[in-house]
């Protein structure tokens, strides 16, 4: 296996025998992997915060409905 560098992409290398890129910037992937992690765990929050929503949503229009009958 023969690497060649990339022009303006440090830390990147062609293997010239396969034509695959590797990044050997191992920094660079770190922080890659860590934002990945970050955005999925953010994602993951987010959903639970609409269902904790939809679920306050339909508390409310039980407790509604609850409070129509009592009325009536």
């Amino acid at each position: 296996m023969t690497l060649r560098p990339i022009d303006g992409k440090d830390g990147y290398f062609r293997d010239t025998e396969t034509n695959a890129i590797i990044n050997k910037n191992t920094i660079e992937f770190n922080r890659y992997v860590q934002n990945r992690e970050r955005l999925s765990k953010d994602q993951e929050r987010l959903s639970h915060m609409e269902r904790s929503m939809d679920d306050l949503k339909h508390d409310l229009d039980d407790i509604k409905s609850l409070l129509k009958n009592l009325l009536r």
